[in-house]
């Protein structure tokens, strides 16, 4: 068989020279537009869910968050591979799926299974999908503090919350506009709270009852459009 491709090739020699000047062509074309990268994306289509939990310690983030969110998200069409880390402040789970799964759908059905898992978390664990995005994404991690010569307050609890407030107002914002950022998580620092302690015997002097106090606070903290 090959002595006899070797002599018909012989014989027709123009014809084996035009077949490898096209191939040839044809390879030169298709490496002008094929996408060449140092690391080729091989991952499958993954949805990560990121729950923020500052006061919570590793253990309890797992067994309260991280536990029941896979309990919900397991069996989901398409699902090859599933992978959680709980620490100190973050559940984060993450979802692989198979090749040519559509994201947006599988994202979609994410979402359908946290709204489902939302009675079993604690209060105020709130689970969030981060933006689409491959396995090889790069992170970064970085602090902010003050630095030793700076004028800090002097109580840990007052420099935290003014640590956060100036990174949710000034560094996140800046972060954003960078080209190819997906998203900024923050994790630690004290939210800014407004804390309302009423003084239980005054009310019952003026004869206030505590769901009045409880909803003249809601009127005056609710965010209204401007029309």
């Amino acid at each position: 068989m090959i002595a006899a491709l070797a002599r018909w090739s012989i014989r027709r020699r123009a014809v084996v020279l035009t077949c490898a000047l096209l191939l040839c062509l044809l390879g030169a074309w298709s490496a002008t537009r094929v996408p060449i990268d140092a690391m080729p994306d091989i991952t499958g289509p993954q949805v990560q869910i990121n729950t923020a939990l500052p006061s919570y310690a590793a253990d309890e983030a797992e067994s309260r968050v991280t536990i029941p969110l896979e309990s919900e998200l397991s069996g989901l069409p398409g699902l090859v591979e599933f992978r959680s880390l709980s620490k100190t402040g973050l559940s984060q789970v993450t979802l692989i799926f198979a090749d040519g799964t559509d994201i947006f759908r599988a994202r979609q059905l994410v979402t359908e299974r946290i709204g489902q898992a939302s009675g079993n978390l604690p209060p105020g664990a709130v689970p969030v999908m981060a933006p689409i995005s491959t396995g090889l994404g790069e992170i970064v991690y970085y602090s902010i503090g003050y630095a030793a010569d700076a004028k800090a307050p002097a109580d840990e609890s007052a420099r935290l919350r003014e640590l956060r407030l100036l990174h949710d107002t000034r560094v996140r914002p800046a972060l954003r506009s960078t080209p190819g950022l997906a998203d900024v998580n923050v994790i630690g620092g004290h939210e800014r709270q407004m804390l309302v302690e009423p003084d239980l015997a005054k009310l019952a002097k003026s004869g206030v009852p505590m769901s009045e106090l409880l909803r003249a606070v809601r009127r005056n903290t609710e965010n209204a459009g401007g029309g």
